[in-house]
């Protein structure tokens, strides 16, 4: 929705939600923790067990986020300036972190939450509540972006109130939601004896920080291939910038399959069935590469309708965008196939450890300097810098496909 705005504007919004996406990440793992967790509660029939995680795990958000919510406002030019020399896109990204990233206390509150909702299998919940925020998250962007009824065309900084906004609707709208249920989930049953439970928190710390770390591994590198990507030069950014909301798309829906694996097979586990679960893990893994194949198709036949949006960017920007996006479409299935093994079925059982080390090899010690010898060493062309990233994925569906097969991930949590 920056689209119109030109490469400049396109680069800083991508920088800016690269940046965000590291801490979004993190946040994630911590409301797997509780997904994991909540759903072999489920199975095991400790519903009240699933409103004391989801309690505990808010307070870790809360805590974790506010330091760095403070730091951002020192430090935000110096993040963006680390993925570009452009002044113009360091002041624009800057601004927009400013704006954006307290939002990430409301998202995270929500995403903690949201996962104690699917882990009882309550997952048409969160998705309405997800859709209403997306939806005024698109109006707003529009209205603010562009401006109208009062309000001036704001630009990035529009892009990003709308997004800080939505976000504290969300939270808002959850949060009412919860107080309605008649349940022992529900937090509001708690006492304040339920959080003396020194061994509650020492379980949800080793399921979720490792959880953290790994998913903290994961997006910081993103994040280091988005700085790669930028001191190749402002069009460069600007077109993984563009391309990335599009892979992005792919991921959030293989997210839901990948979380909905990992709650199927959390709930045989809680009941230790564990022979239920092993033909859950093997149906899932499967059945991803297959269906992201199609998804992928799918979108290398509509790409002219994808790239609709930006039809106002220059010719060689869309051309270079044209190139990696079918790299991108045809490469997401190992991407979802290693998605669903690690959320959907290792981490189902607990096995984070295994998943944060198979993460740092794929990614920091094999795909990340061979992406930086490609840029700088070799100085070949974006898509094949680009190409080179997906190293990473191909050493972790090796070593992803070894550790299902070994089983040790089939262990009953809840006990």
């Amino acid at each position: 929705m920056v689209g119109h705005l030109g490469d400049t504007a396109v680069a800083a919004v991508g920088i800016g939600n690269r940046a965000q996406f590291v801490l979004l990440v993190l946040m994630t793992g911590l409301a797997g923790g509780v997904g994991v967790l909540g759903a072999q509660y489920f199975g095991a029939n400790a519903l009240k067990r699933i409103s004391q995680t989801t309690v505990m795990a808010i307070i870790i958000a809360i805590i974790f986020l506010i330091p760095i919510i403070i730091a951002n406002f020192y430090l935000a030019d110096d993040v963006v300036s680390l993925a570009s020399n452009d002044n113009e896109v360091i002041n624009l990204g800057a601004s927009y972190l400013k704006i954006c990233i307290p939002g990430l206390l409301f998202i995270a509150v929500v995403q903690v939450i949201e996962s104690a909702f699917r882990a009882m299998s309550k997952t048409k919940t969160p998705m309405v509540f997800g859709v209403i925020a997306i939806l005024l998250n698109i109006v707003l962007n529009n209205w603010f972006i562009n401006g109208g009824l009062g309000v001036p065309a704001l630009g990035v900084d529009g892009a990003a109130w709308a997004t800080t906004i939505s976000r504290a609707v969300h939270l808002l709208i959850i949060l009412y939601a919860v107080t309605k249920i008649s349940s022992n989930a529900n937090p509001k049953f708690l006492a304040l004896s339920d959080f003396n439970q020194y061994h509650q928190w020492i379980k949800l710390f080793k399921i979720a920080v490792p959880m953290m770390l790994s998913y903290g591994v994961w997006s910081s590198g993103t994040f280091i291939y988005q700085l790669i990507y930028g001191q190749l030069g402002t069009q460069e950014l600007a077109v993984m910038s563009l391309l990335t909301p599009i892979e992005g798309l792919f991921i959030a829906l293989f997210f839901g399959f990948a979380s909905a694996c990992s709650i199927q097979i959390g709930h045989k586990l809680g009941q230790n069935d564990f022979a239920y679960a092993w033909r859950l893990a093997k149906g899932f893994s499967i059945s991803a590469p297959i269906v992201a194949i199609t998804f992928g198709a799918g979108a290398l036949s509509m790409q002219s309708y994808i790239f609709m949006p930006f039809s106002q960017l220059p010719s060689q920007t869309l051309a270079l965008a044209s190139e990696v996006f079918l790299l991108i479409a045809l490469g997401t299935c190992i991407k979802i196939y290693n998605m669903t093994v690690a959320i959907g079925i290792l981490r189902a059982g607990g096995d984070n450890k295994y998943c944060l080390f198979i993460d740092t090899i794929g990614m920091w010690f094999v795909s990340i300097p061979l992406t930086f010898i490609a840029a700088f060493y070799f100085n070949l062309p974006l898509f094949w810098v680009a190409f080179t990233a997906y190293s990473e994925e191909v050493v972790k569906f090796f070593m992803f496909t070894y550790r299902m097969k070994a089983k040790y991930w089939l262990k009953n949590l809840a006990d």
